[in-house]
């Protein structure tokens, strides 16, 4: 007589409904096992790629969105796709000083924007005057073996930053309204010139070094101020910002005076988080496209002093002489002041072994 399994307890007077055991395959099972344990361990992209986003802060027609552009095709192509970055137009993850808390935080992968003297005042370093007289100077201090990268790549690690490449922009120049009527090229000729400056202390230091008045004025009201008199001239001003300004200025000078760096960074955890072979992916792939940016920048620069001239404003460059005698004010007159308030000693010292070698 065949006997069924007891699968409960029997209770006296009912009769209990019976439960069928189906059995499954060992291999079946174990192959279960392991595609639970796969999915439980795998991360939400493959192991091994990754998608990133890449945006600039400022205007979409700014040389600044093709790098962007650049960056990612290049290093899809070399990293045979394993890095994918989606890029956001400017403004669609908010001005650029919010994409660079943005990228601080890691919710922004990768940005490339003017960097921010927020954070550390040694970031005015950003800004520092008189600091090398050329263009190759300033290409030879940018990129991965370049001076320059590994010391502001320091300053921007202390805020959560890994600088991948330095982004030349321009140099500054100063642009004059029809009021001033001599030709300012030293600070004897700047006696009397109400001159605009960014309100950013480092400008507020070396500009009065130059013989003029100083004026702190935000970029969006300076176009009024140089029209109503508020102030005779502006600072800190790329040939591409006297052409927009071309209706309220007459002459133009390319003083050289400071360099417009911007910086394409990443968050550091997320660098610290990828192999070595990743990181050089990004490097070399950062410094191509800054490489590009440094040529074609110069380009771009004398491309505008072309059309400030069919504009009507005259455009003047400074020689090496002239630099010198105002390298030198600035430097006995505004680097003490910037050592002690902004970048400090060791800091200080770094910059004075590479800054070019004056006669004064």
């Amino acid at each position: 007589m065949k006997k069924e399994k007891c699968t409960g307890t029997q209770m006296p007077g009912k009769q209990m409904p019976r439960i069928t055991i189906v059995s499954i395959p060992q291999t079946l099972f174990i192959l279960m096992v392991l595609l639970i344990t796969f999915f439980m361990m795998a991360p939400p992209v493959f192991a091994g790629s990754y998608k990133w986003k890449i945006s600039q802060g400022i205007a979409e027609d700014h040389p600044a969105s093709a790098r962007c552009k650049q960056f990612a095709q290049i290093l899809e192509k070399d990293s045979q796709g394993k890095m994918k970055l989606t890029y956001f137009p400017a403004g669609a993850l908010g001005d650029w000083s919010e994409q660079i808390e943005a990228n601080r935080m890691g919710t922004l992968e990768i940005g490339l924007n003017a960097g921010s003297t927020s954070y550390d005042p040694k970031t005015n370093l950003m800004f520092m005057p008189y600091l090398f007289s050329s263009w190759d100077e300033a290409r030879a201090a940018i990129g991965s073996k370049g001076w320059l990268t590994p010391i502001f790549n320091e300053l921007y690690s202390g805020i959560g930053l890994k600088v991948l490449g330095i982004y030349l922009n321009a140099w500054d120049g100063m642009a004059y309204t029809g009021r001033v009527k001599n030709l300012v090229k030293v600070p004897a000729d700047a006696h009397g010139i109400k001159m605009r400056v960014p309100p950013i202390r480092i400008f507020e230091v070396y500009v009065p070094t130059l013989g003029f008045i100083s004026t702190p004025v935000a970029y969006s009201e300076t176009f009024t101020a140089l029209q109503t008199g508020i102030v005779d001239a502006r600072s800190a001003c790329p040939a591409v910002e006297a052409y927009v300004m071309r209706d309220a200025i007459k002459t133009y000078v390319a003083t050289r005076d400071a360099f417009e760096y911007w910086f394409l960074t990443m968050n550091l955890k997320l660098w610290d988080s990828l192999s070595p072979e990743d990181q050089a992916l990004l490097t070399a792939s950062a410094d191509k496209v800054m490489a590009d940016q440094a040529i074609t920048a110069e380009q771009d620069e004398n491309d505008f002093k072309k059309k400030l001239r069919a504009a009507g404003v005259k455009v003047h460059e400074v020689s090496d002489q002239e630099w010198e005698i105002s390298a030198a004010a600035v430097r006995s007159k505004a680097w003490p002041i910037i050592e002690k308030e902004l970048l400090g000693t060791e800091l200080m010292e770094k910059i004075k072994q590479h800054a070019t070698p004056i006669s004064q």
